[in-house]
């Protein structure tokens, strides 16, 4: 029997049948949900009615084979040549339906439906998409046997089978420059997730993705070394020494060692995210061959966003003096800050604080939400009150604050009379327009420290709170910067009530809140709105924010009811770290 061979050398990874074999196969099991399986594509089998060949033809797509050859003998000879595989991929939920329509001796009709949960474009950028799926595939007879002559470009895989096929990855670009900064800077290296085929030559893969461009989404914000530049190497994989050369299409890179140096910078980022251990250099020569420059980390560094000084800081439950947390971690033992902020009688009591990245001056809200200052962590340093505040009632005024890495400082003004935002530069605060609210309001955000992304924490006319991912974009000049925030779009669309967010990594957040009819806990989401494959953090009872930070190595941790700071470990448990303690924050 053909199809339970499929089945068989597929694994969980093969997109079932509807007949009794699916009833068994693994990915129907929620145990399984890690296994990643190497997929062989099957030939189609003589004999094979025009749904079975579908069903057939659906497993052989997601086979682990480049160009897909197998699953092109499927198809008719003519749309075996024009059928364009990469032009998108359709995520669905679950198992399509596949449903026999009409039938005659030459000629039939299949339609496959579904839940769909997210498409691929041809960018390969990740977008979530919900609703019904259907699409219709024709049939005739060739030499007797079925072969499929019409079909929609793109593939069609259960969630199961992507997470299988594909990784996800991250290729790098340079921030745009902002006219309005009072001196250039290098431009900060930003991350542009995508999805690549985990098994067919993932290097080569990224190498050309970059080429090709950001994503639609991130490009009005991003520029890129290979503007009208190509990739040429065929296989791109490193040497024994741990070196990648990569060949394009541009000619004597020698004269262009600027050029030349961030073509490697983006390659060496890409290469490394996905390949940490194995690449340690990158050579990029030119179409000739010739070799133009060669770049190592420590080019790369240049570009990439200091991380966080310091580690967690948090707020003494009684006194709301700013407080480190101890090496130890030891409930109890945290050391209060030098300044006034870590002083036992505050002239002003303080609630949110946001510690700047270099871990030198902290941004804090008066605790009525009415008032901004900015203080120094140092002894002798001196409270300042900017000119920023808020009418709004107790409550809904002021938001947390947020540093991006180039020391500009973010916030909002909840009052619901005149909701805003606002960047502030050397304590000069700039109005922020926000495009596409659509009615809501913003309540919260986090600046990433490439300062081109942010996440929004939004609230609707019923308070119901989402979280948003949106892109900076600056003009204007030294004196009149100009600040807009635009291309809104979900990245927990599955959570209805929203009450914390915090950067976990370059790519990805976690986010306090709940699903429909759920319980509020933590979860891991990427920029891009896809899930982590571990999702779901465990929960504590009372939770009320999350704390991470852009490292992924560093720890998360929470606050709750009982006023305990806790750590999530390793084994995915909390411990408590701090007693009498709230609102933990790493710098950022």
């Amino acid at each position: 029997m053909a199809l339970p061979l499929v089945l068989l050398l597929a694994g969980c990874a093969a997109m079932p049948d509807s007949g009794d074999v699916s009833e068994v196969n693994a990915a129907e099991r929620g145990d399984d949900q890690n296994l990643q399986v190497r997929v062989f594509p099957v030939h189609p089998q003589k004999g094979l009615d025009p749904q079975e060949l579908l069903q057939n033809f659906l497993d052989a797509t997601i086979g682990d084979e480049a160009g897909y050859t197998t699953a092109k003998e499927y198809l008719t000879d003519d749309q075996a040549r024009r059928w364009r595989p990469e032009a998108k991929v359709v995520v669905l939920t679950g198992n399509p339906a596949v449903r026999l329509g009409t039938v005659g001796d030459a000629r039939a009709q299949v339609t496959v439906e579904g839940s769909r949960m997210a498409e691929l474009d041809a960018n390969k950028a990740f977008r979530p998409k919900d609703g019904v799926f259907h699409a219709s595939f024709t049939f005739k007879k060739v030499g007797g046997e079925w072969r499929i002559s019409r079909l929609p470009d793109g593939l069609i895989v259960n969630e199961t089978n992507f997470r299988n096929v594909y990784e996800r990855v991250n290729r790098y670009f340079f921030a745009a420059a902002d006219p309005s900064l009072p001196s250039a800077r290098a431009p900060m290296l930003v991350p542009d997730p995508i999805y690549l085929r985990r098994r067919i030559d993932p290097l080569s893969e990224a190498a050309k993705a970059l080429a090709a461009g950001p994503s639609r989404w991130l490009a009005p914000a991003v520029t890129s070394a290979f503007d009208g530049v190509t990739v040429l190497s065929q296989q791109v994989g490193p040497d024994d020494g741990k070196v990648v050369t990569v060949r394009v299409s541009a000619r004597d890179l020698h004269s262009h060692q600027e050029t030349c140096r961030r073509m490697g910078v983006q390659l060496l980022r890409t290469f490394t995210d996905q390949a940490a251990n194995s690449v340690d250099r990158v050579v990029v020569t030119d179409r000739n061959g010739a070799r133009g420059c060669e770049v190592g980390d420590r080019q790369t560094e240049d570009f990439t966003a200091a991380g966080p000084t310091g580690g967690l800081y948090y707020q003494d439950n009684g006194s709301r003096r700013l407080m480190a947390l101890s090496s130890a971690e030891d409930p109890g033992s945290g050391t209060a800050v030098p300044g006034p902020l870590g002083e036992e009688q505050q002239q002003a009591r303080m609630g949110s604080v946001a510690v700047r990245r270099d871990g030198e001056l902290a941004a804090a809200v008066l605790h009525d939400g009415t008032a901004l200052y900015e203080v120094g962590l140092t002894e002798g340093a001196k409270l300042e009150r900017t000119t920023v505040t808020s009418a709004a009632p107790k409550g809904q005024g002021l938001s947390e604050p947020s540093w991006d890495g180039r020391g500009d400082l973010w916030i909002a003004d909840r009052n619901p009379a005149a909701p805003r935002v606002l960047m502030l530069r050397g304590k000069q605060p700039y109005p922020v327009r926000v495009e596409g609210l659509g009615g809501r309001t913003v309540q919260g955000l986090k600046i990433a420290s490439d300062g081109t992304r942010v996440a929004l924490l939004l609230a609707n006319a019923d308070g119901l709170r989402t979280v948003e991912m949106g892109l900076v974009q600056h003009a204007g000049t030294e004196d009149e910067p100009q600040v807009l925030i635009t291309g809104l779009r979900p990245v927990a669309p599955q959570l209805v009530d929203v009450t914390a967010v915090s950067w976990a990594d370059s790519d990805q957040l976690v986010v306090l809140g709940k699903e429909a009819e759920g319980v509020k806990h933590p979860q891991l989401v990427g920029v891009d709105g896809s899930a982590a494959e571990e999702t779901t953090l465990q929960a504590i009872d009372g939770m009320t924010r999350v704390a991470a930070c852009e490292d992924p190595k560093a720890a998360v941790y929470a606050d709750a009811k009982d006023h305990k700071i806790y750590r999530l470990g390793p084994n995915g448990q909390w411990r408590a770290v701090a007693r009498d303690a709230t609102a933990p924050v790493y710098p950022g």
